[in-house]
C-alpha cells in the first residue's frame, strides 16, 4: 500500500516569510488535489485496520469506513498532508535543514477534503557565513619535552609512593613530620559523640586534619602517653581523651641502582630514561592539545555567527543526560527546574563552542579543498589492520567498523587535515 510521504510537483505552494538567525519561516499551501489524495489514502489505511460487526477485520467496505470512521480518516489525512507538504516545501525552498521543521501556525478547523490547506512552519538551517582569519594564527608553543626538574619531581613521587613506615625509637616525641598511631574517644559540648572516636587511627602530622584541634594537641607526646585535648569547632566545644599507641617515621628509599632494580630496571639511568620518555610523551600530547585549543579559541573569536537553536537545544539535552548520568546519582527526570537550568547554563556554552567549531572546520575544508577522500579512508583502514593481530576475526571486526562508521571516519580525517593545515599556516612564538 502506497503512503505519500512527499508531495508531487505542483501539489504544494511555498513562500518564505522571513529569516531570523538560522530560523526560516515558510508559508505552505497544500493544493486541493493533495488534500483529496491524502483523504483517499487515509481512508484506505483506516480500512486496513477497521473492525465492524459482520465483517472481518480489514474487510469493511470503504463506504462504510468513510461513514463510521470519518474522524479517524480526517486525523490521518491531516498527518499525511502536513508531512508530505513540509517535505516538499523544504525541498522547493532549497533549504539545508538541520532539524525537523516545526509547525507554528495552522487553522485545523478548515482542513476539509477538496479544499486547500495552508499553514506555517519554522525550519532551522545551517548557518551561512564566510569563514575568515584562519591563516597566520599566533600560537604560543609549549615545550614538548620534560625538564630535569620535572623528571626529578616524578622520581621523588615514585620514591614517596614506595616509602615505608617504621616505628620510632622509644622516647621520641610527636612533631609535625611523623605519623602518630592513636586511639581516642570524644565529646561534643560534654556529650559523648561516636563521630569523635576511633581506634588505631594513623595521623599524618604533616597533612591537613579533619578533626579540629586533635593533631595540634598530639605534639610533644611520646608513645604510651595519654592526654585530654579540647578545641573549638565553630560554636561547639569538642574534647578528646587520646592515647598514643605508636609513633612512626616515613622511610623513603634511596634513589640508586638497587631501587631501580626493585622497579624492574637494570640501572638507575635506565629508570631515569624511562621516566623521561614517559614525561616527554605527556608533554608532547599536552602541547598538541594546547595548540588545538588556541586555534579553536581564535576561530571562535573571529567567526561569530548565529547557530541553529534546535541543534543547540538537542545537543545540550544530550550532554545534560550524559553529565547527570556520569556525575550524579540522579536521573535527568528527577532534576528540579532550578537544577536543570543550572546544568543547562553550565553545559550550553561548551555545546555552542563545539557546534560553532564544527561549522568553521567544515567551511575551511570546503574553501581549501581539504575534504578526506575514499583513499584517505582506505589508508586509515590499512593502518588499523597493520597494527591489529593476525587474527582473522579481529580483521573482520575492524573492516565492519570502518564500513559502518565510514562517514564519521571521513569527517574525523577531514578535521585532522584542517588542523594540520592551520598548524602549518600558524605563526608560532
Amino acid at each position: 500500500m502506497s503512503i505519500f510521504k512527499t508531495a508531487q510537483a505542483g501539489e504544494v505552494k511555498t513562500k518564505q516569510l522571513g529569516k531570523e538567525g538560522c530560523r526560516v519561516t515558510l508559508s505552505v499551501e497544500a493544493v486541493p488535489a493533495l488534500v483529496t489524495k491524502n483523504f483517499q489514502n487515509a481512508a484506505v489505511q483506516v480500512q486496513s485496520r477497521a473492525q465492524m460487526q459482520g465483517f472481518r477485520a480489514g474487510k469493511v467496505p470503504l463506504d462504510l469506513v468513510k461513514q463510521n470512521f470519518a474522524g479517524h480518516i480526517k486525523e490521518r489525512a491531516l498527518d499525511l498532508t502536513v508531512k508530505s507538504a513540509i517535505s516538499a516545501a523544504v525541498t522547493e525552498a532549497k533549504l539545508d535543514a538541520v532539524g525537523v521543521p516545526t509547525l507554528t501556525k495552522a487553522d485545523f478547523a478548515n482542513f476539509k477534503e477538496g479544499n486547500s490547506f495552508s499553514f506555517e512552519i519554522a525550519v532551522d538551517v545551517a548557518p551561512e557565513f564566510d569563514v575568515k582569519d584562519y591563516t597566520g594564527i599566533e600560537i604560543a608553543k609549549k615545550p614538548e619535552t620534560a625538564t630535569d626538574e620535572e623528571v626529578t619531581e616524578n622520581l621523588n613521587r615514585v620514591l614517596d609512593a614506595n616509602a615505608r613506615l617504621e616505628s620510632a625509637q622509644d622516647g621520641v616525641t610527636i612533631d609535625d613530620k611523623c605519623y602518630a598511631v592513636i586511639h581516642y574517644t570524644g565529646k561534643r559540648n560534654g556529650v559523648d559523640d561516636y563521630k569523635l572516636s576511633a581506634d588505631s587511627e594513623l595521623v599524618d602530622m604533616s597533612a591537613p586534619q579533619t578533626m579540629p584541634g586533635l593533631a595540634e594537641g598530639l605534639k610533644g607526646l611520646k608513645k604510651g602517653d595519654e592526654k585530654d585535648v579540647e578545641a573549638k569547632d565553630g560554636n561547639d566545644t569538642v574534647s578528646y581523651h587520646v592515647t598514643v599507641d605508636d609513633i612512626k617515621n616515613k622511610i623513603v628509599p634511596a634513589l640508586d641502582d638497587n631501587f631501580a632494580k626493585d622497579m624492574g630496571f637494570d640501572t638507575l639511568d635506565a629508570l631515569k630514561a624511562k621516566v623521561k620518555e614517559s614525561l616527554d610523551a605527556q608533554a608532547k600530547q599536552t602541547a598538541q592539545r594546547d595548540e588545538v585549543a588556541q586555534i579553536e579559541d581564535h576561530l571562535v573569536k573571529m567567526n561569530n555567527f548565529a547557530l541553529p537553536q534546535s541543534l543547540v537545544e538537542e545537543y545540550t539535552e544530550s550532554s545534560l543526560h550524559n553529565f547527570v548520568h556520569n556525575m550524579t546519582q540522579l536521573k535527568p527526570e528527577q532534576l528540579t527546574q532550578e537544577q536543570r537550568k543550572a546544568f543547562e547554563d553550565r553545559i550550553r556554552p561548551t555545546v555552542e563552542k563545539d557546534l560553532r567549531i564544527g561549522y568553521i572546520v567544515h567551511a575551511i575544508a570546503k574553501k581549501e579543498n581539504l575534504q578526506a577522500s575514499d583513499e584517505d579512508w582506505k589508508a586509515e583502514l590499512d593502518k588499523s589492520l597493520s597494527t591489529a593481530s593476525q587474527n582473522k576475526s579481529d580483521e573482520k571486526k575492524i573492516k565492519a567498523f570502518f564500513d559502518e562508521r565510514k562517514e564519521h571516519i571521513l569527517a574525523t580525517l577531514t578535521e585532522r587535515k584542517v588542523f594540520d593545515f592551520l598548524k602549518a599556516q600558524a605563526k608560532y612564538k
